[in-house]
């Protein structure tokens, strides 16, 4: 056997090893992915034959509906859908009630939908003659709340009297990497549409009959074209983000945290205030009289001074100050009065233990961040 051929053959050989290789290192990684909870969370949600007409529709507008809800109806195998799906109802809503109040947010406001706080907010409700309902929900910030409330406004005719908005400080984030593309003018979300496509498309490349090397390649490919048009087919601001997402990875740093640690351009701190200032005036073309903004500090921006550039509570506040509805507006910012309000209480038992995005405490929702929300109802 001559040395050419002996070349041709190592090659040969190396490339079937190769490929065996790779294809090995795929089947762990297709697995790792197919087990992802939020991977089986979509799967779930495309495979539950539910009312396709209506609920498709509002899914082009609103990306994240009421995941316990979707659960049950998994598990009931129902065909349709309700108001559970976008809101919890704690006391219904009455023309004779002294309020009726719309709790809106993320997961700082669907914590109260936790048992024990939703048993004592439905007493205090009941007490001051509230009608009180939660539309918080997870990963929310404010374009999908103002799509939110204009759902349950409309379709489910709640005429709230006050607004309870609670805003977190990764709201910032989430609306840079979430929710990019909110229209102004009919409040759908095309980055929402598009991710949408983009899950059924993962979805169904997981679970065909390729090779699982070519399913990582088709993978990729999916990811990168979702992105491609979400940045209106600009190459260079798709490349962008995939090297931005490369740097929050290799800093071990959050998506949704980024904008604290490393600060707003210009363009995205307007983008930001113009959602907000639509927010607002939905909120109030709605009828009510009062806004209550909720924002409460990060457990770093109370221990590790100047760690995080942004603080939501400073940019509310500007927001509020230049906003036409500003006297019917109110600001709970418990970054000014941390002390004061969690006075008598251990700061190790406010905020979850290693929890990067600085949730508070069962304990803390329950005894004194509800609670003091709300006793600024009451005064």
């Amino acid at each position: 056997m001559n040395t050419k051929i002996k070349k041709l053959l190592f090659i040969f050989l190396s490339l079937i090893l190769f490929l065996i290789l790779l294809e090995i290192v795929s089947y762990f990684l297709v697995n790792i992915i197919n087990n992802h909870p939020l991977v089986k969370k979509a799967k779930n949600y495309y495979n539950l034959e539910l009312a396709q007409n209506e609920l498709k529709a509002y899914n082009n507008l609103i990306p994240y509906i009421n995941g316990s809800s979707i659960s049950k109806l998994i598990v009931e195998s129902k065909n349709t859908f309700d108001e559970t799906m976008f809101y919890e109802t704690f006391s219904e809503f009455k023309k004779e009630n002294n309020e009726n109040i719309l709790l809106q947010g993320d997961s700082w406001a669907h914590a109260a939908n936790l048992k024990k706080i939703k048993e004592k907010l439905t007493i205090l409700a009941k007490k001051n003659n509230w009608g009180l309902i939660n539309g918080g929900t997870i990963s929310y910030s404010i374009s999908p709340m103002t799509v939110q409330l204009d759902i349950i406004t409309k379709k489910f005719k709640k005429k709230p009297s006050i607004i309870i908005a609670i805003i977190d400080q990764t709201d910032f984030g989430d609306e840079l990497h979430r929710y990019q593309s909110l229209n102004l003018q009919d409040l759908s979300l095309q980055d929402t549409q598009i991710h949408n496509e983009f899950k059924k498309n993962f979805i169904s490349i997981i679970d065909s009959n390729r090779m699982n090397s070519i399913k990582i390649f088709c993978m990729f490919k999916e990811f990168y074209s979702s992105r491609y048009f979400q940045f209106n087919k600009s190459h260079i601001a798709t490349i962008g983000y995939v090297f931005k997402r490369v740097f929050y990875l290799s800093t071990n740093t959050m998506s949704v945290l980024a904008p604290l640690k490393y600060g707003l351009k210009d363009q995205e701190r307007k983008s930001q205030a113009l959602r907000f200032d639509k927010y607002i005036d939905n909120a109030f073309k709605t009828g009510i009289k009062q806004l209550i903004f909720v924002t409460h500090p990060h457990k770093n921006h109370l221990i590790r001074k100047n760690y995080y550039k942004e603080e939501m509570g400073l940019f509310l506040e500007n927001i509020i100050k230049n906003s036409s509805y500003k006297k019917n507006i109110l600001h709970i910012d418990f970054n000014k009065n941390f002390k004061k309000i969690y006075s008598g209480y251990e700061f190790e038992k406010i905020f979850l233990q290693n929890d990067v995005t600085s949730h508070l405490t069962v304990g803390a929702y329950e005894n004194v961040f509800f609670p003091y929300i709300l006793s600024k109802v009451s005064d």
